[in-house]
């Protein structure tokens, strides 16, 4: 996971006449003591504008796994907190977060492996959160433990350890004291196989540029470390692929002095 710059503006679908009548439609029931299912809500978050704005903006990715994905195959539209149902909240009977159904802030693109069959309608809050439960609550006081790449950087929160037994994997760690990283990267399955085999094909390919710059550095030949740098720079650009390994690959090579080349964007 990686952070995403500032949200573009909220697409034309979700300020139309159609999505108010929905959202007041919902609020009705609620007012009147009716439960909110999943078909209650309409899936205008799956029209184009909305689906591919978000897309383009996550640098086709999903927001967990850094996957790319096609538009039309294998990815949604996720609810970071979950609309019509918290599974942390069954025996309460939390009627889900309902008032952010079409709320452009609560909007992630995300693929179905990592939405539909693991993050589903999880959201667990830290230890003295408070959780909302309508529109009128703050959601402030929530503490939430998965990591909103909108809201703040999950690099802080993840790291990636690749010692090797073997046959080499990549496994996704958690890194700060709340254990929000490693709780987040459950959350969503991170260290899945088939995640952890294609970010080993990855550090193959990093231990190359590093053994680059460091042959560069002790042959003192310029045009080496400016290929390295290049190199560094081009592979750790945000639209790249497991970009957030890639960055912690470089960090990690504290003693060559590597870091300073990774990417800023």
């Amino acid at each position: 996971m990686i952070k995403f710059r500032r949200r573009p503006l909220v697409p034309d679908t979700l300020k139309s006449e159609k999505v108010t009548r929905t959202k007041r439609r919902i609020a009705k029931k609620i007012e009147a003591g009716g439960i909110v299912k999943s078909e209650d809500f309409r899936p205008y978050w799956q029209e184009e504008d909305v689906r591919k704005t978000l897309w383009r903006h996550q640098y086709r990715k999903c927001c967990y796994c850094e996957r790319k994905r096609e538009l039309k195959r294998e990815s949604d539209v996720e609810h970071y907190r979950p609309k019509a149902a918290v599974t942390e909240e069954e025996e309460n009977n939390h009627p889900g977060y309902w008032w952010l159904a079409y709320d452009w802030t609560n909007y992630l693109f995300a693929c179905k492996p990592c939405n539909q069959a693991h993050k589903k309608n999880h959201f667990p809050l830290l230890p003295g959160g408070s959780r909302a439960w309508g529109p009128n609550n703050d959601l402030s006081e929530e503490k939430p433990v998965l990591i909103n790449p909108y809201d703040e950087d999950p690099e802080e929160f993840i790291d990636f350890d690749w010692r090797e037994s073997g046959e080499l994997l990549v496994k996704a760690v958690g890194r700060d004291g709340d254990g929000r990283g490693s709780k987040s990267i459950g959350l969503a399955h991170l260290n899945r196989l088939e995640l952890m085999e294609e970010r080993a094909e990855i550090i193959l390919n990093l231990r190359a540029m590093a053994a680059k710059m460091i042959a560069g550095k002790y042959l003192g030949r310029q045009v080496l470390i400016n290929d390295a740098e290049r190199d560094i720079k081009r592979e750790t650009a945000a639209k790249m692929q497991f970009a957030g390994l890639r960055r912690a690959f470089f960090r990690k090579l504290r003693k060559l002095m590597l870091s300073e080349y990774i990417s800023t964007d």
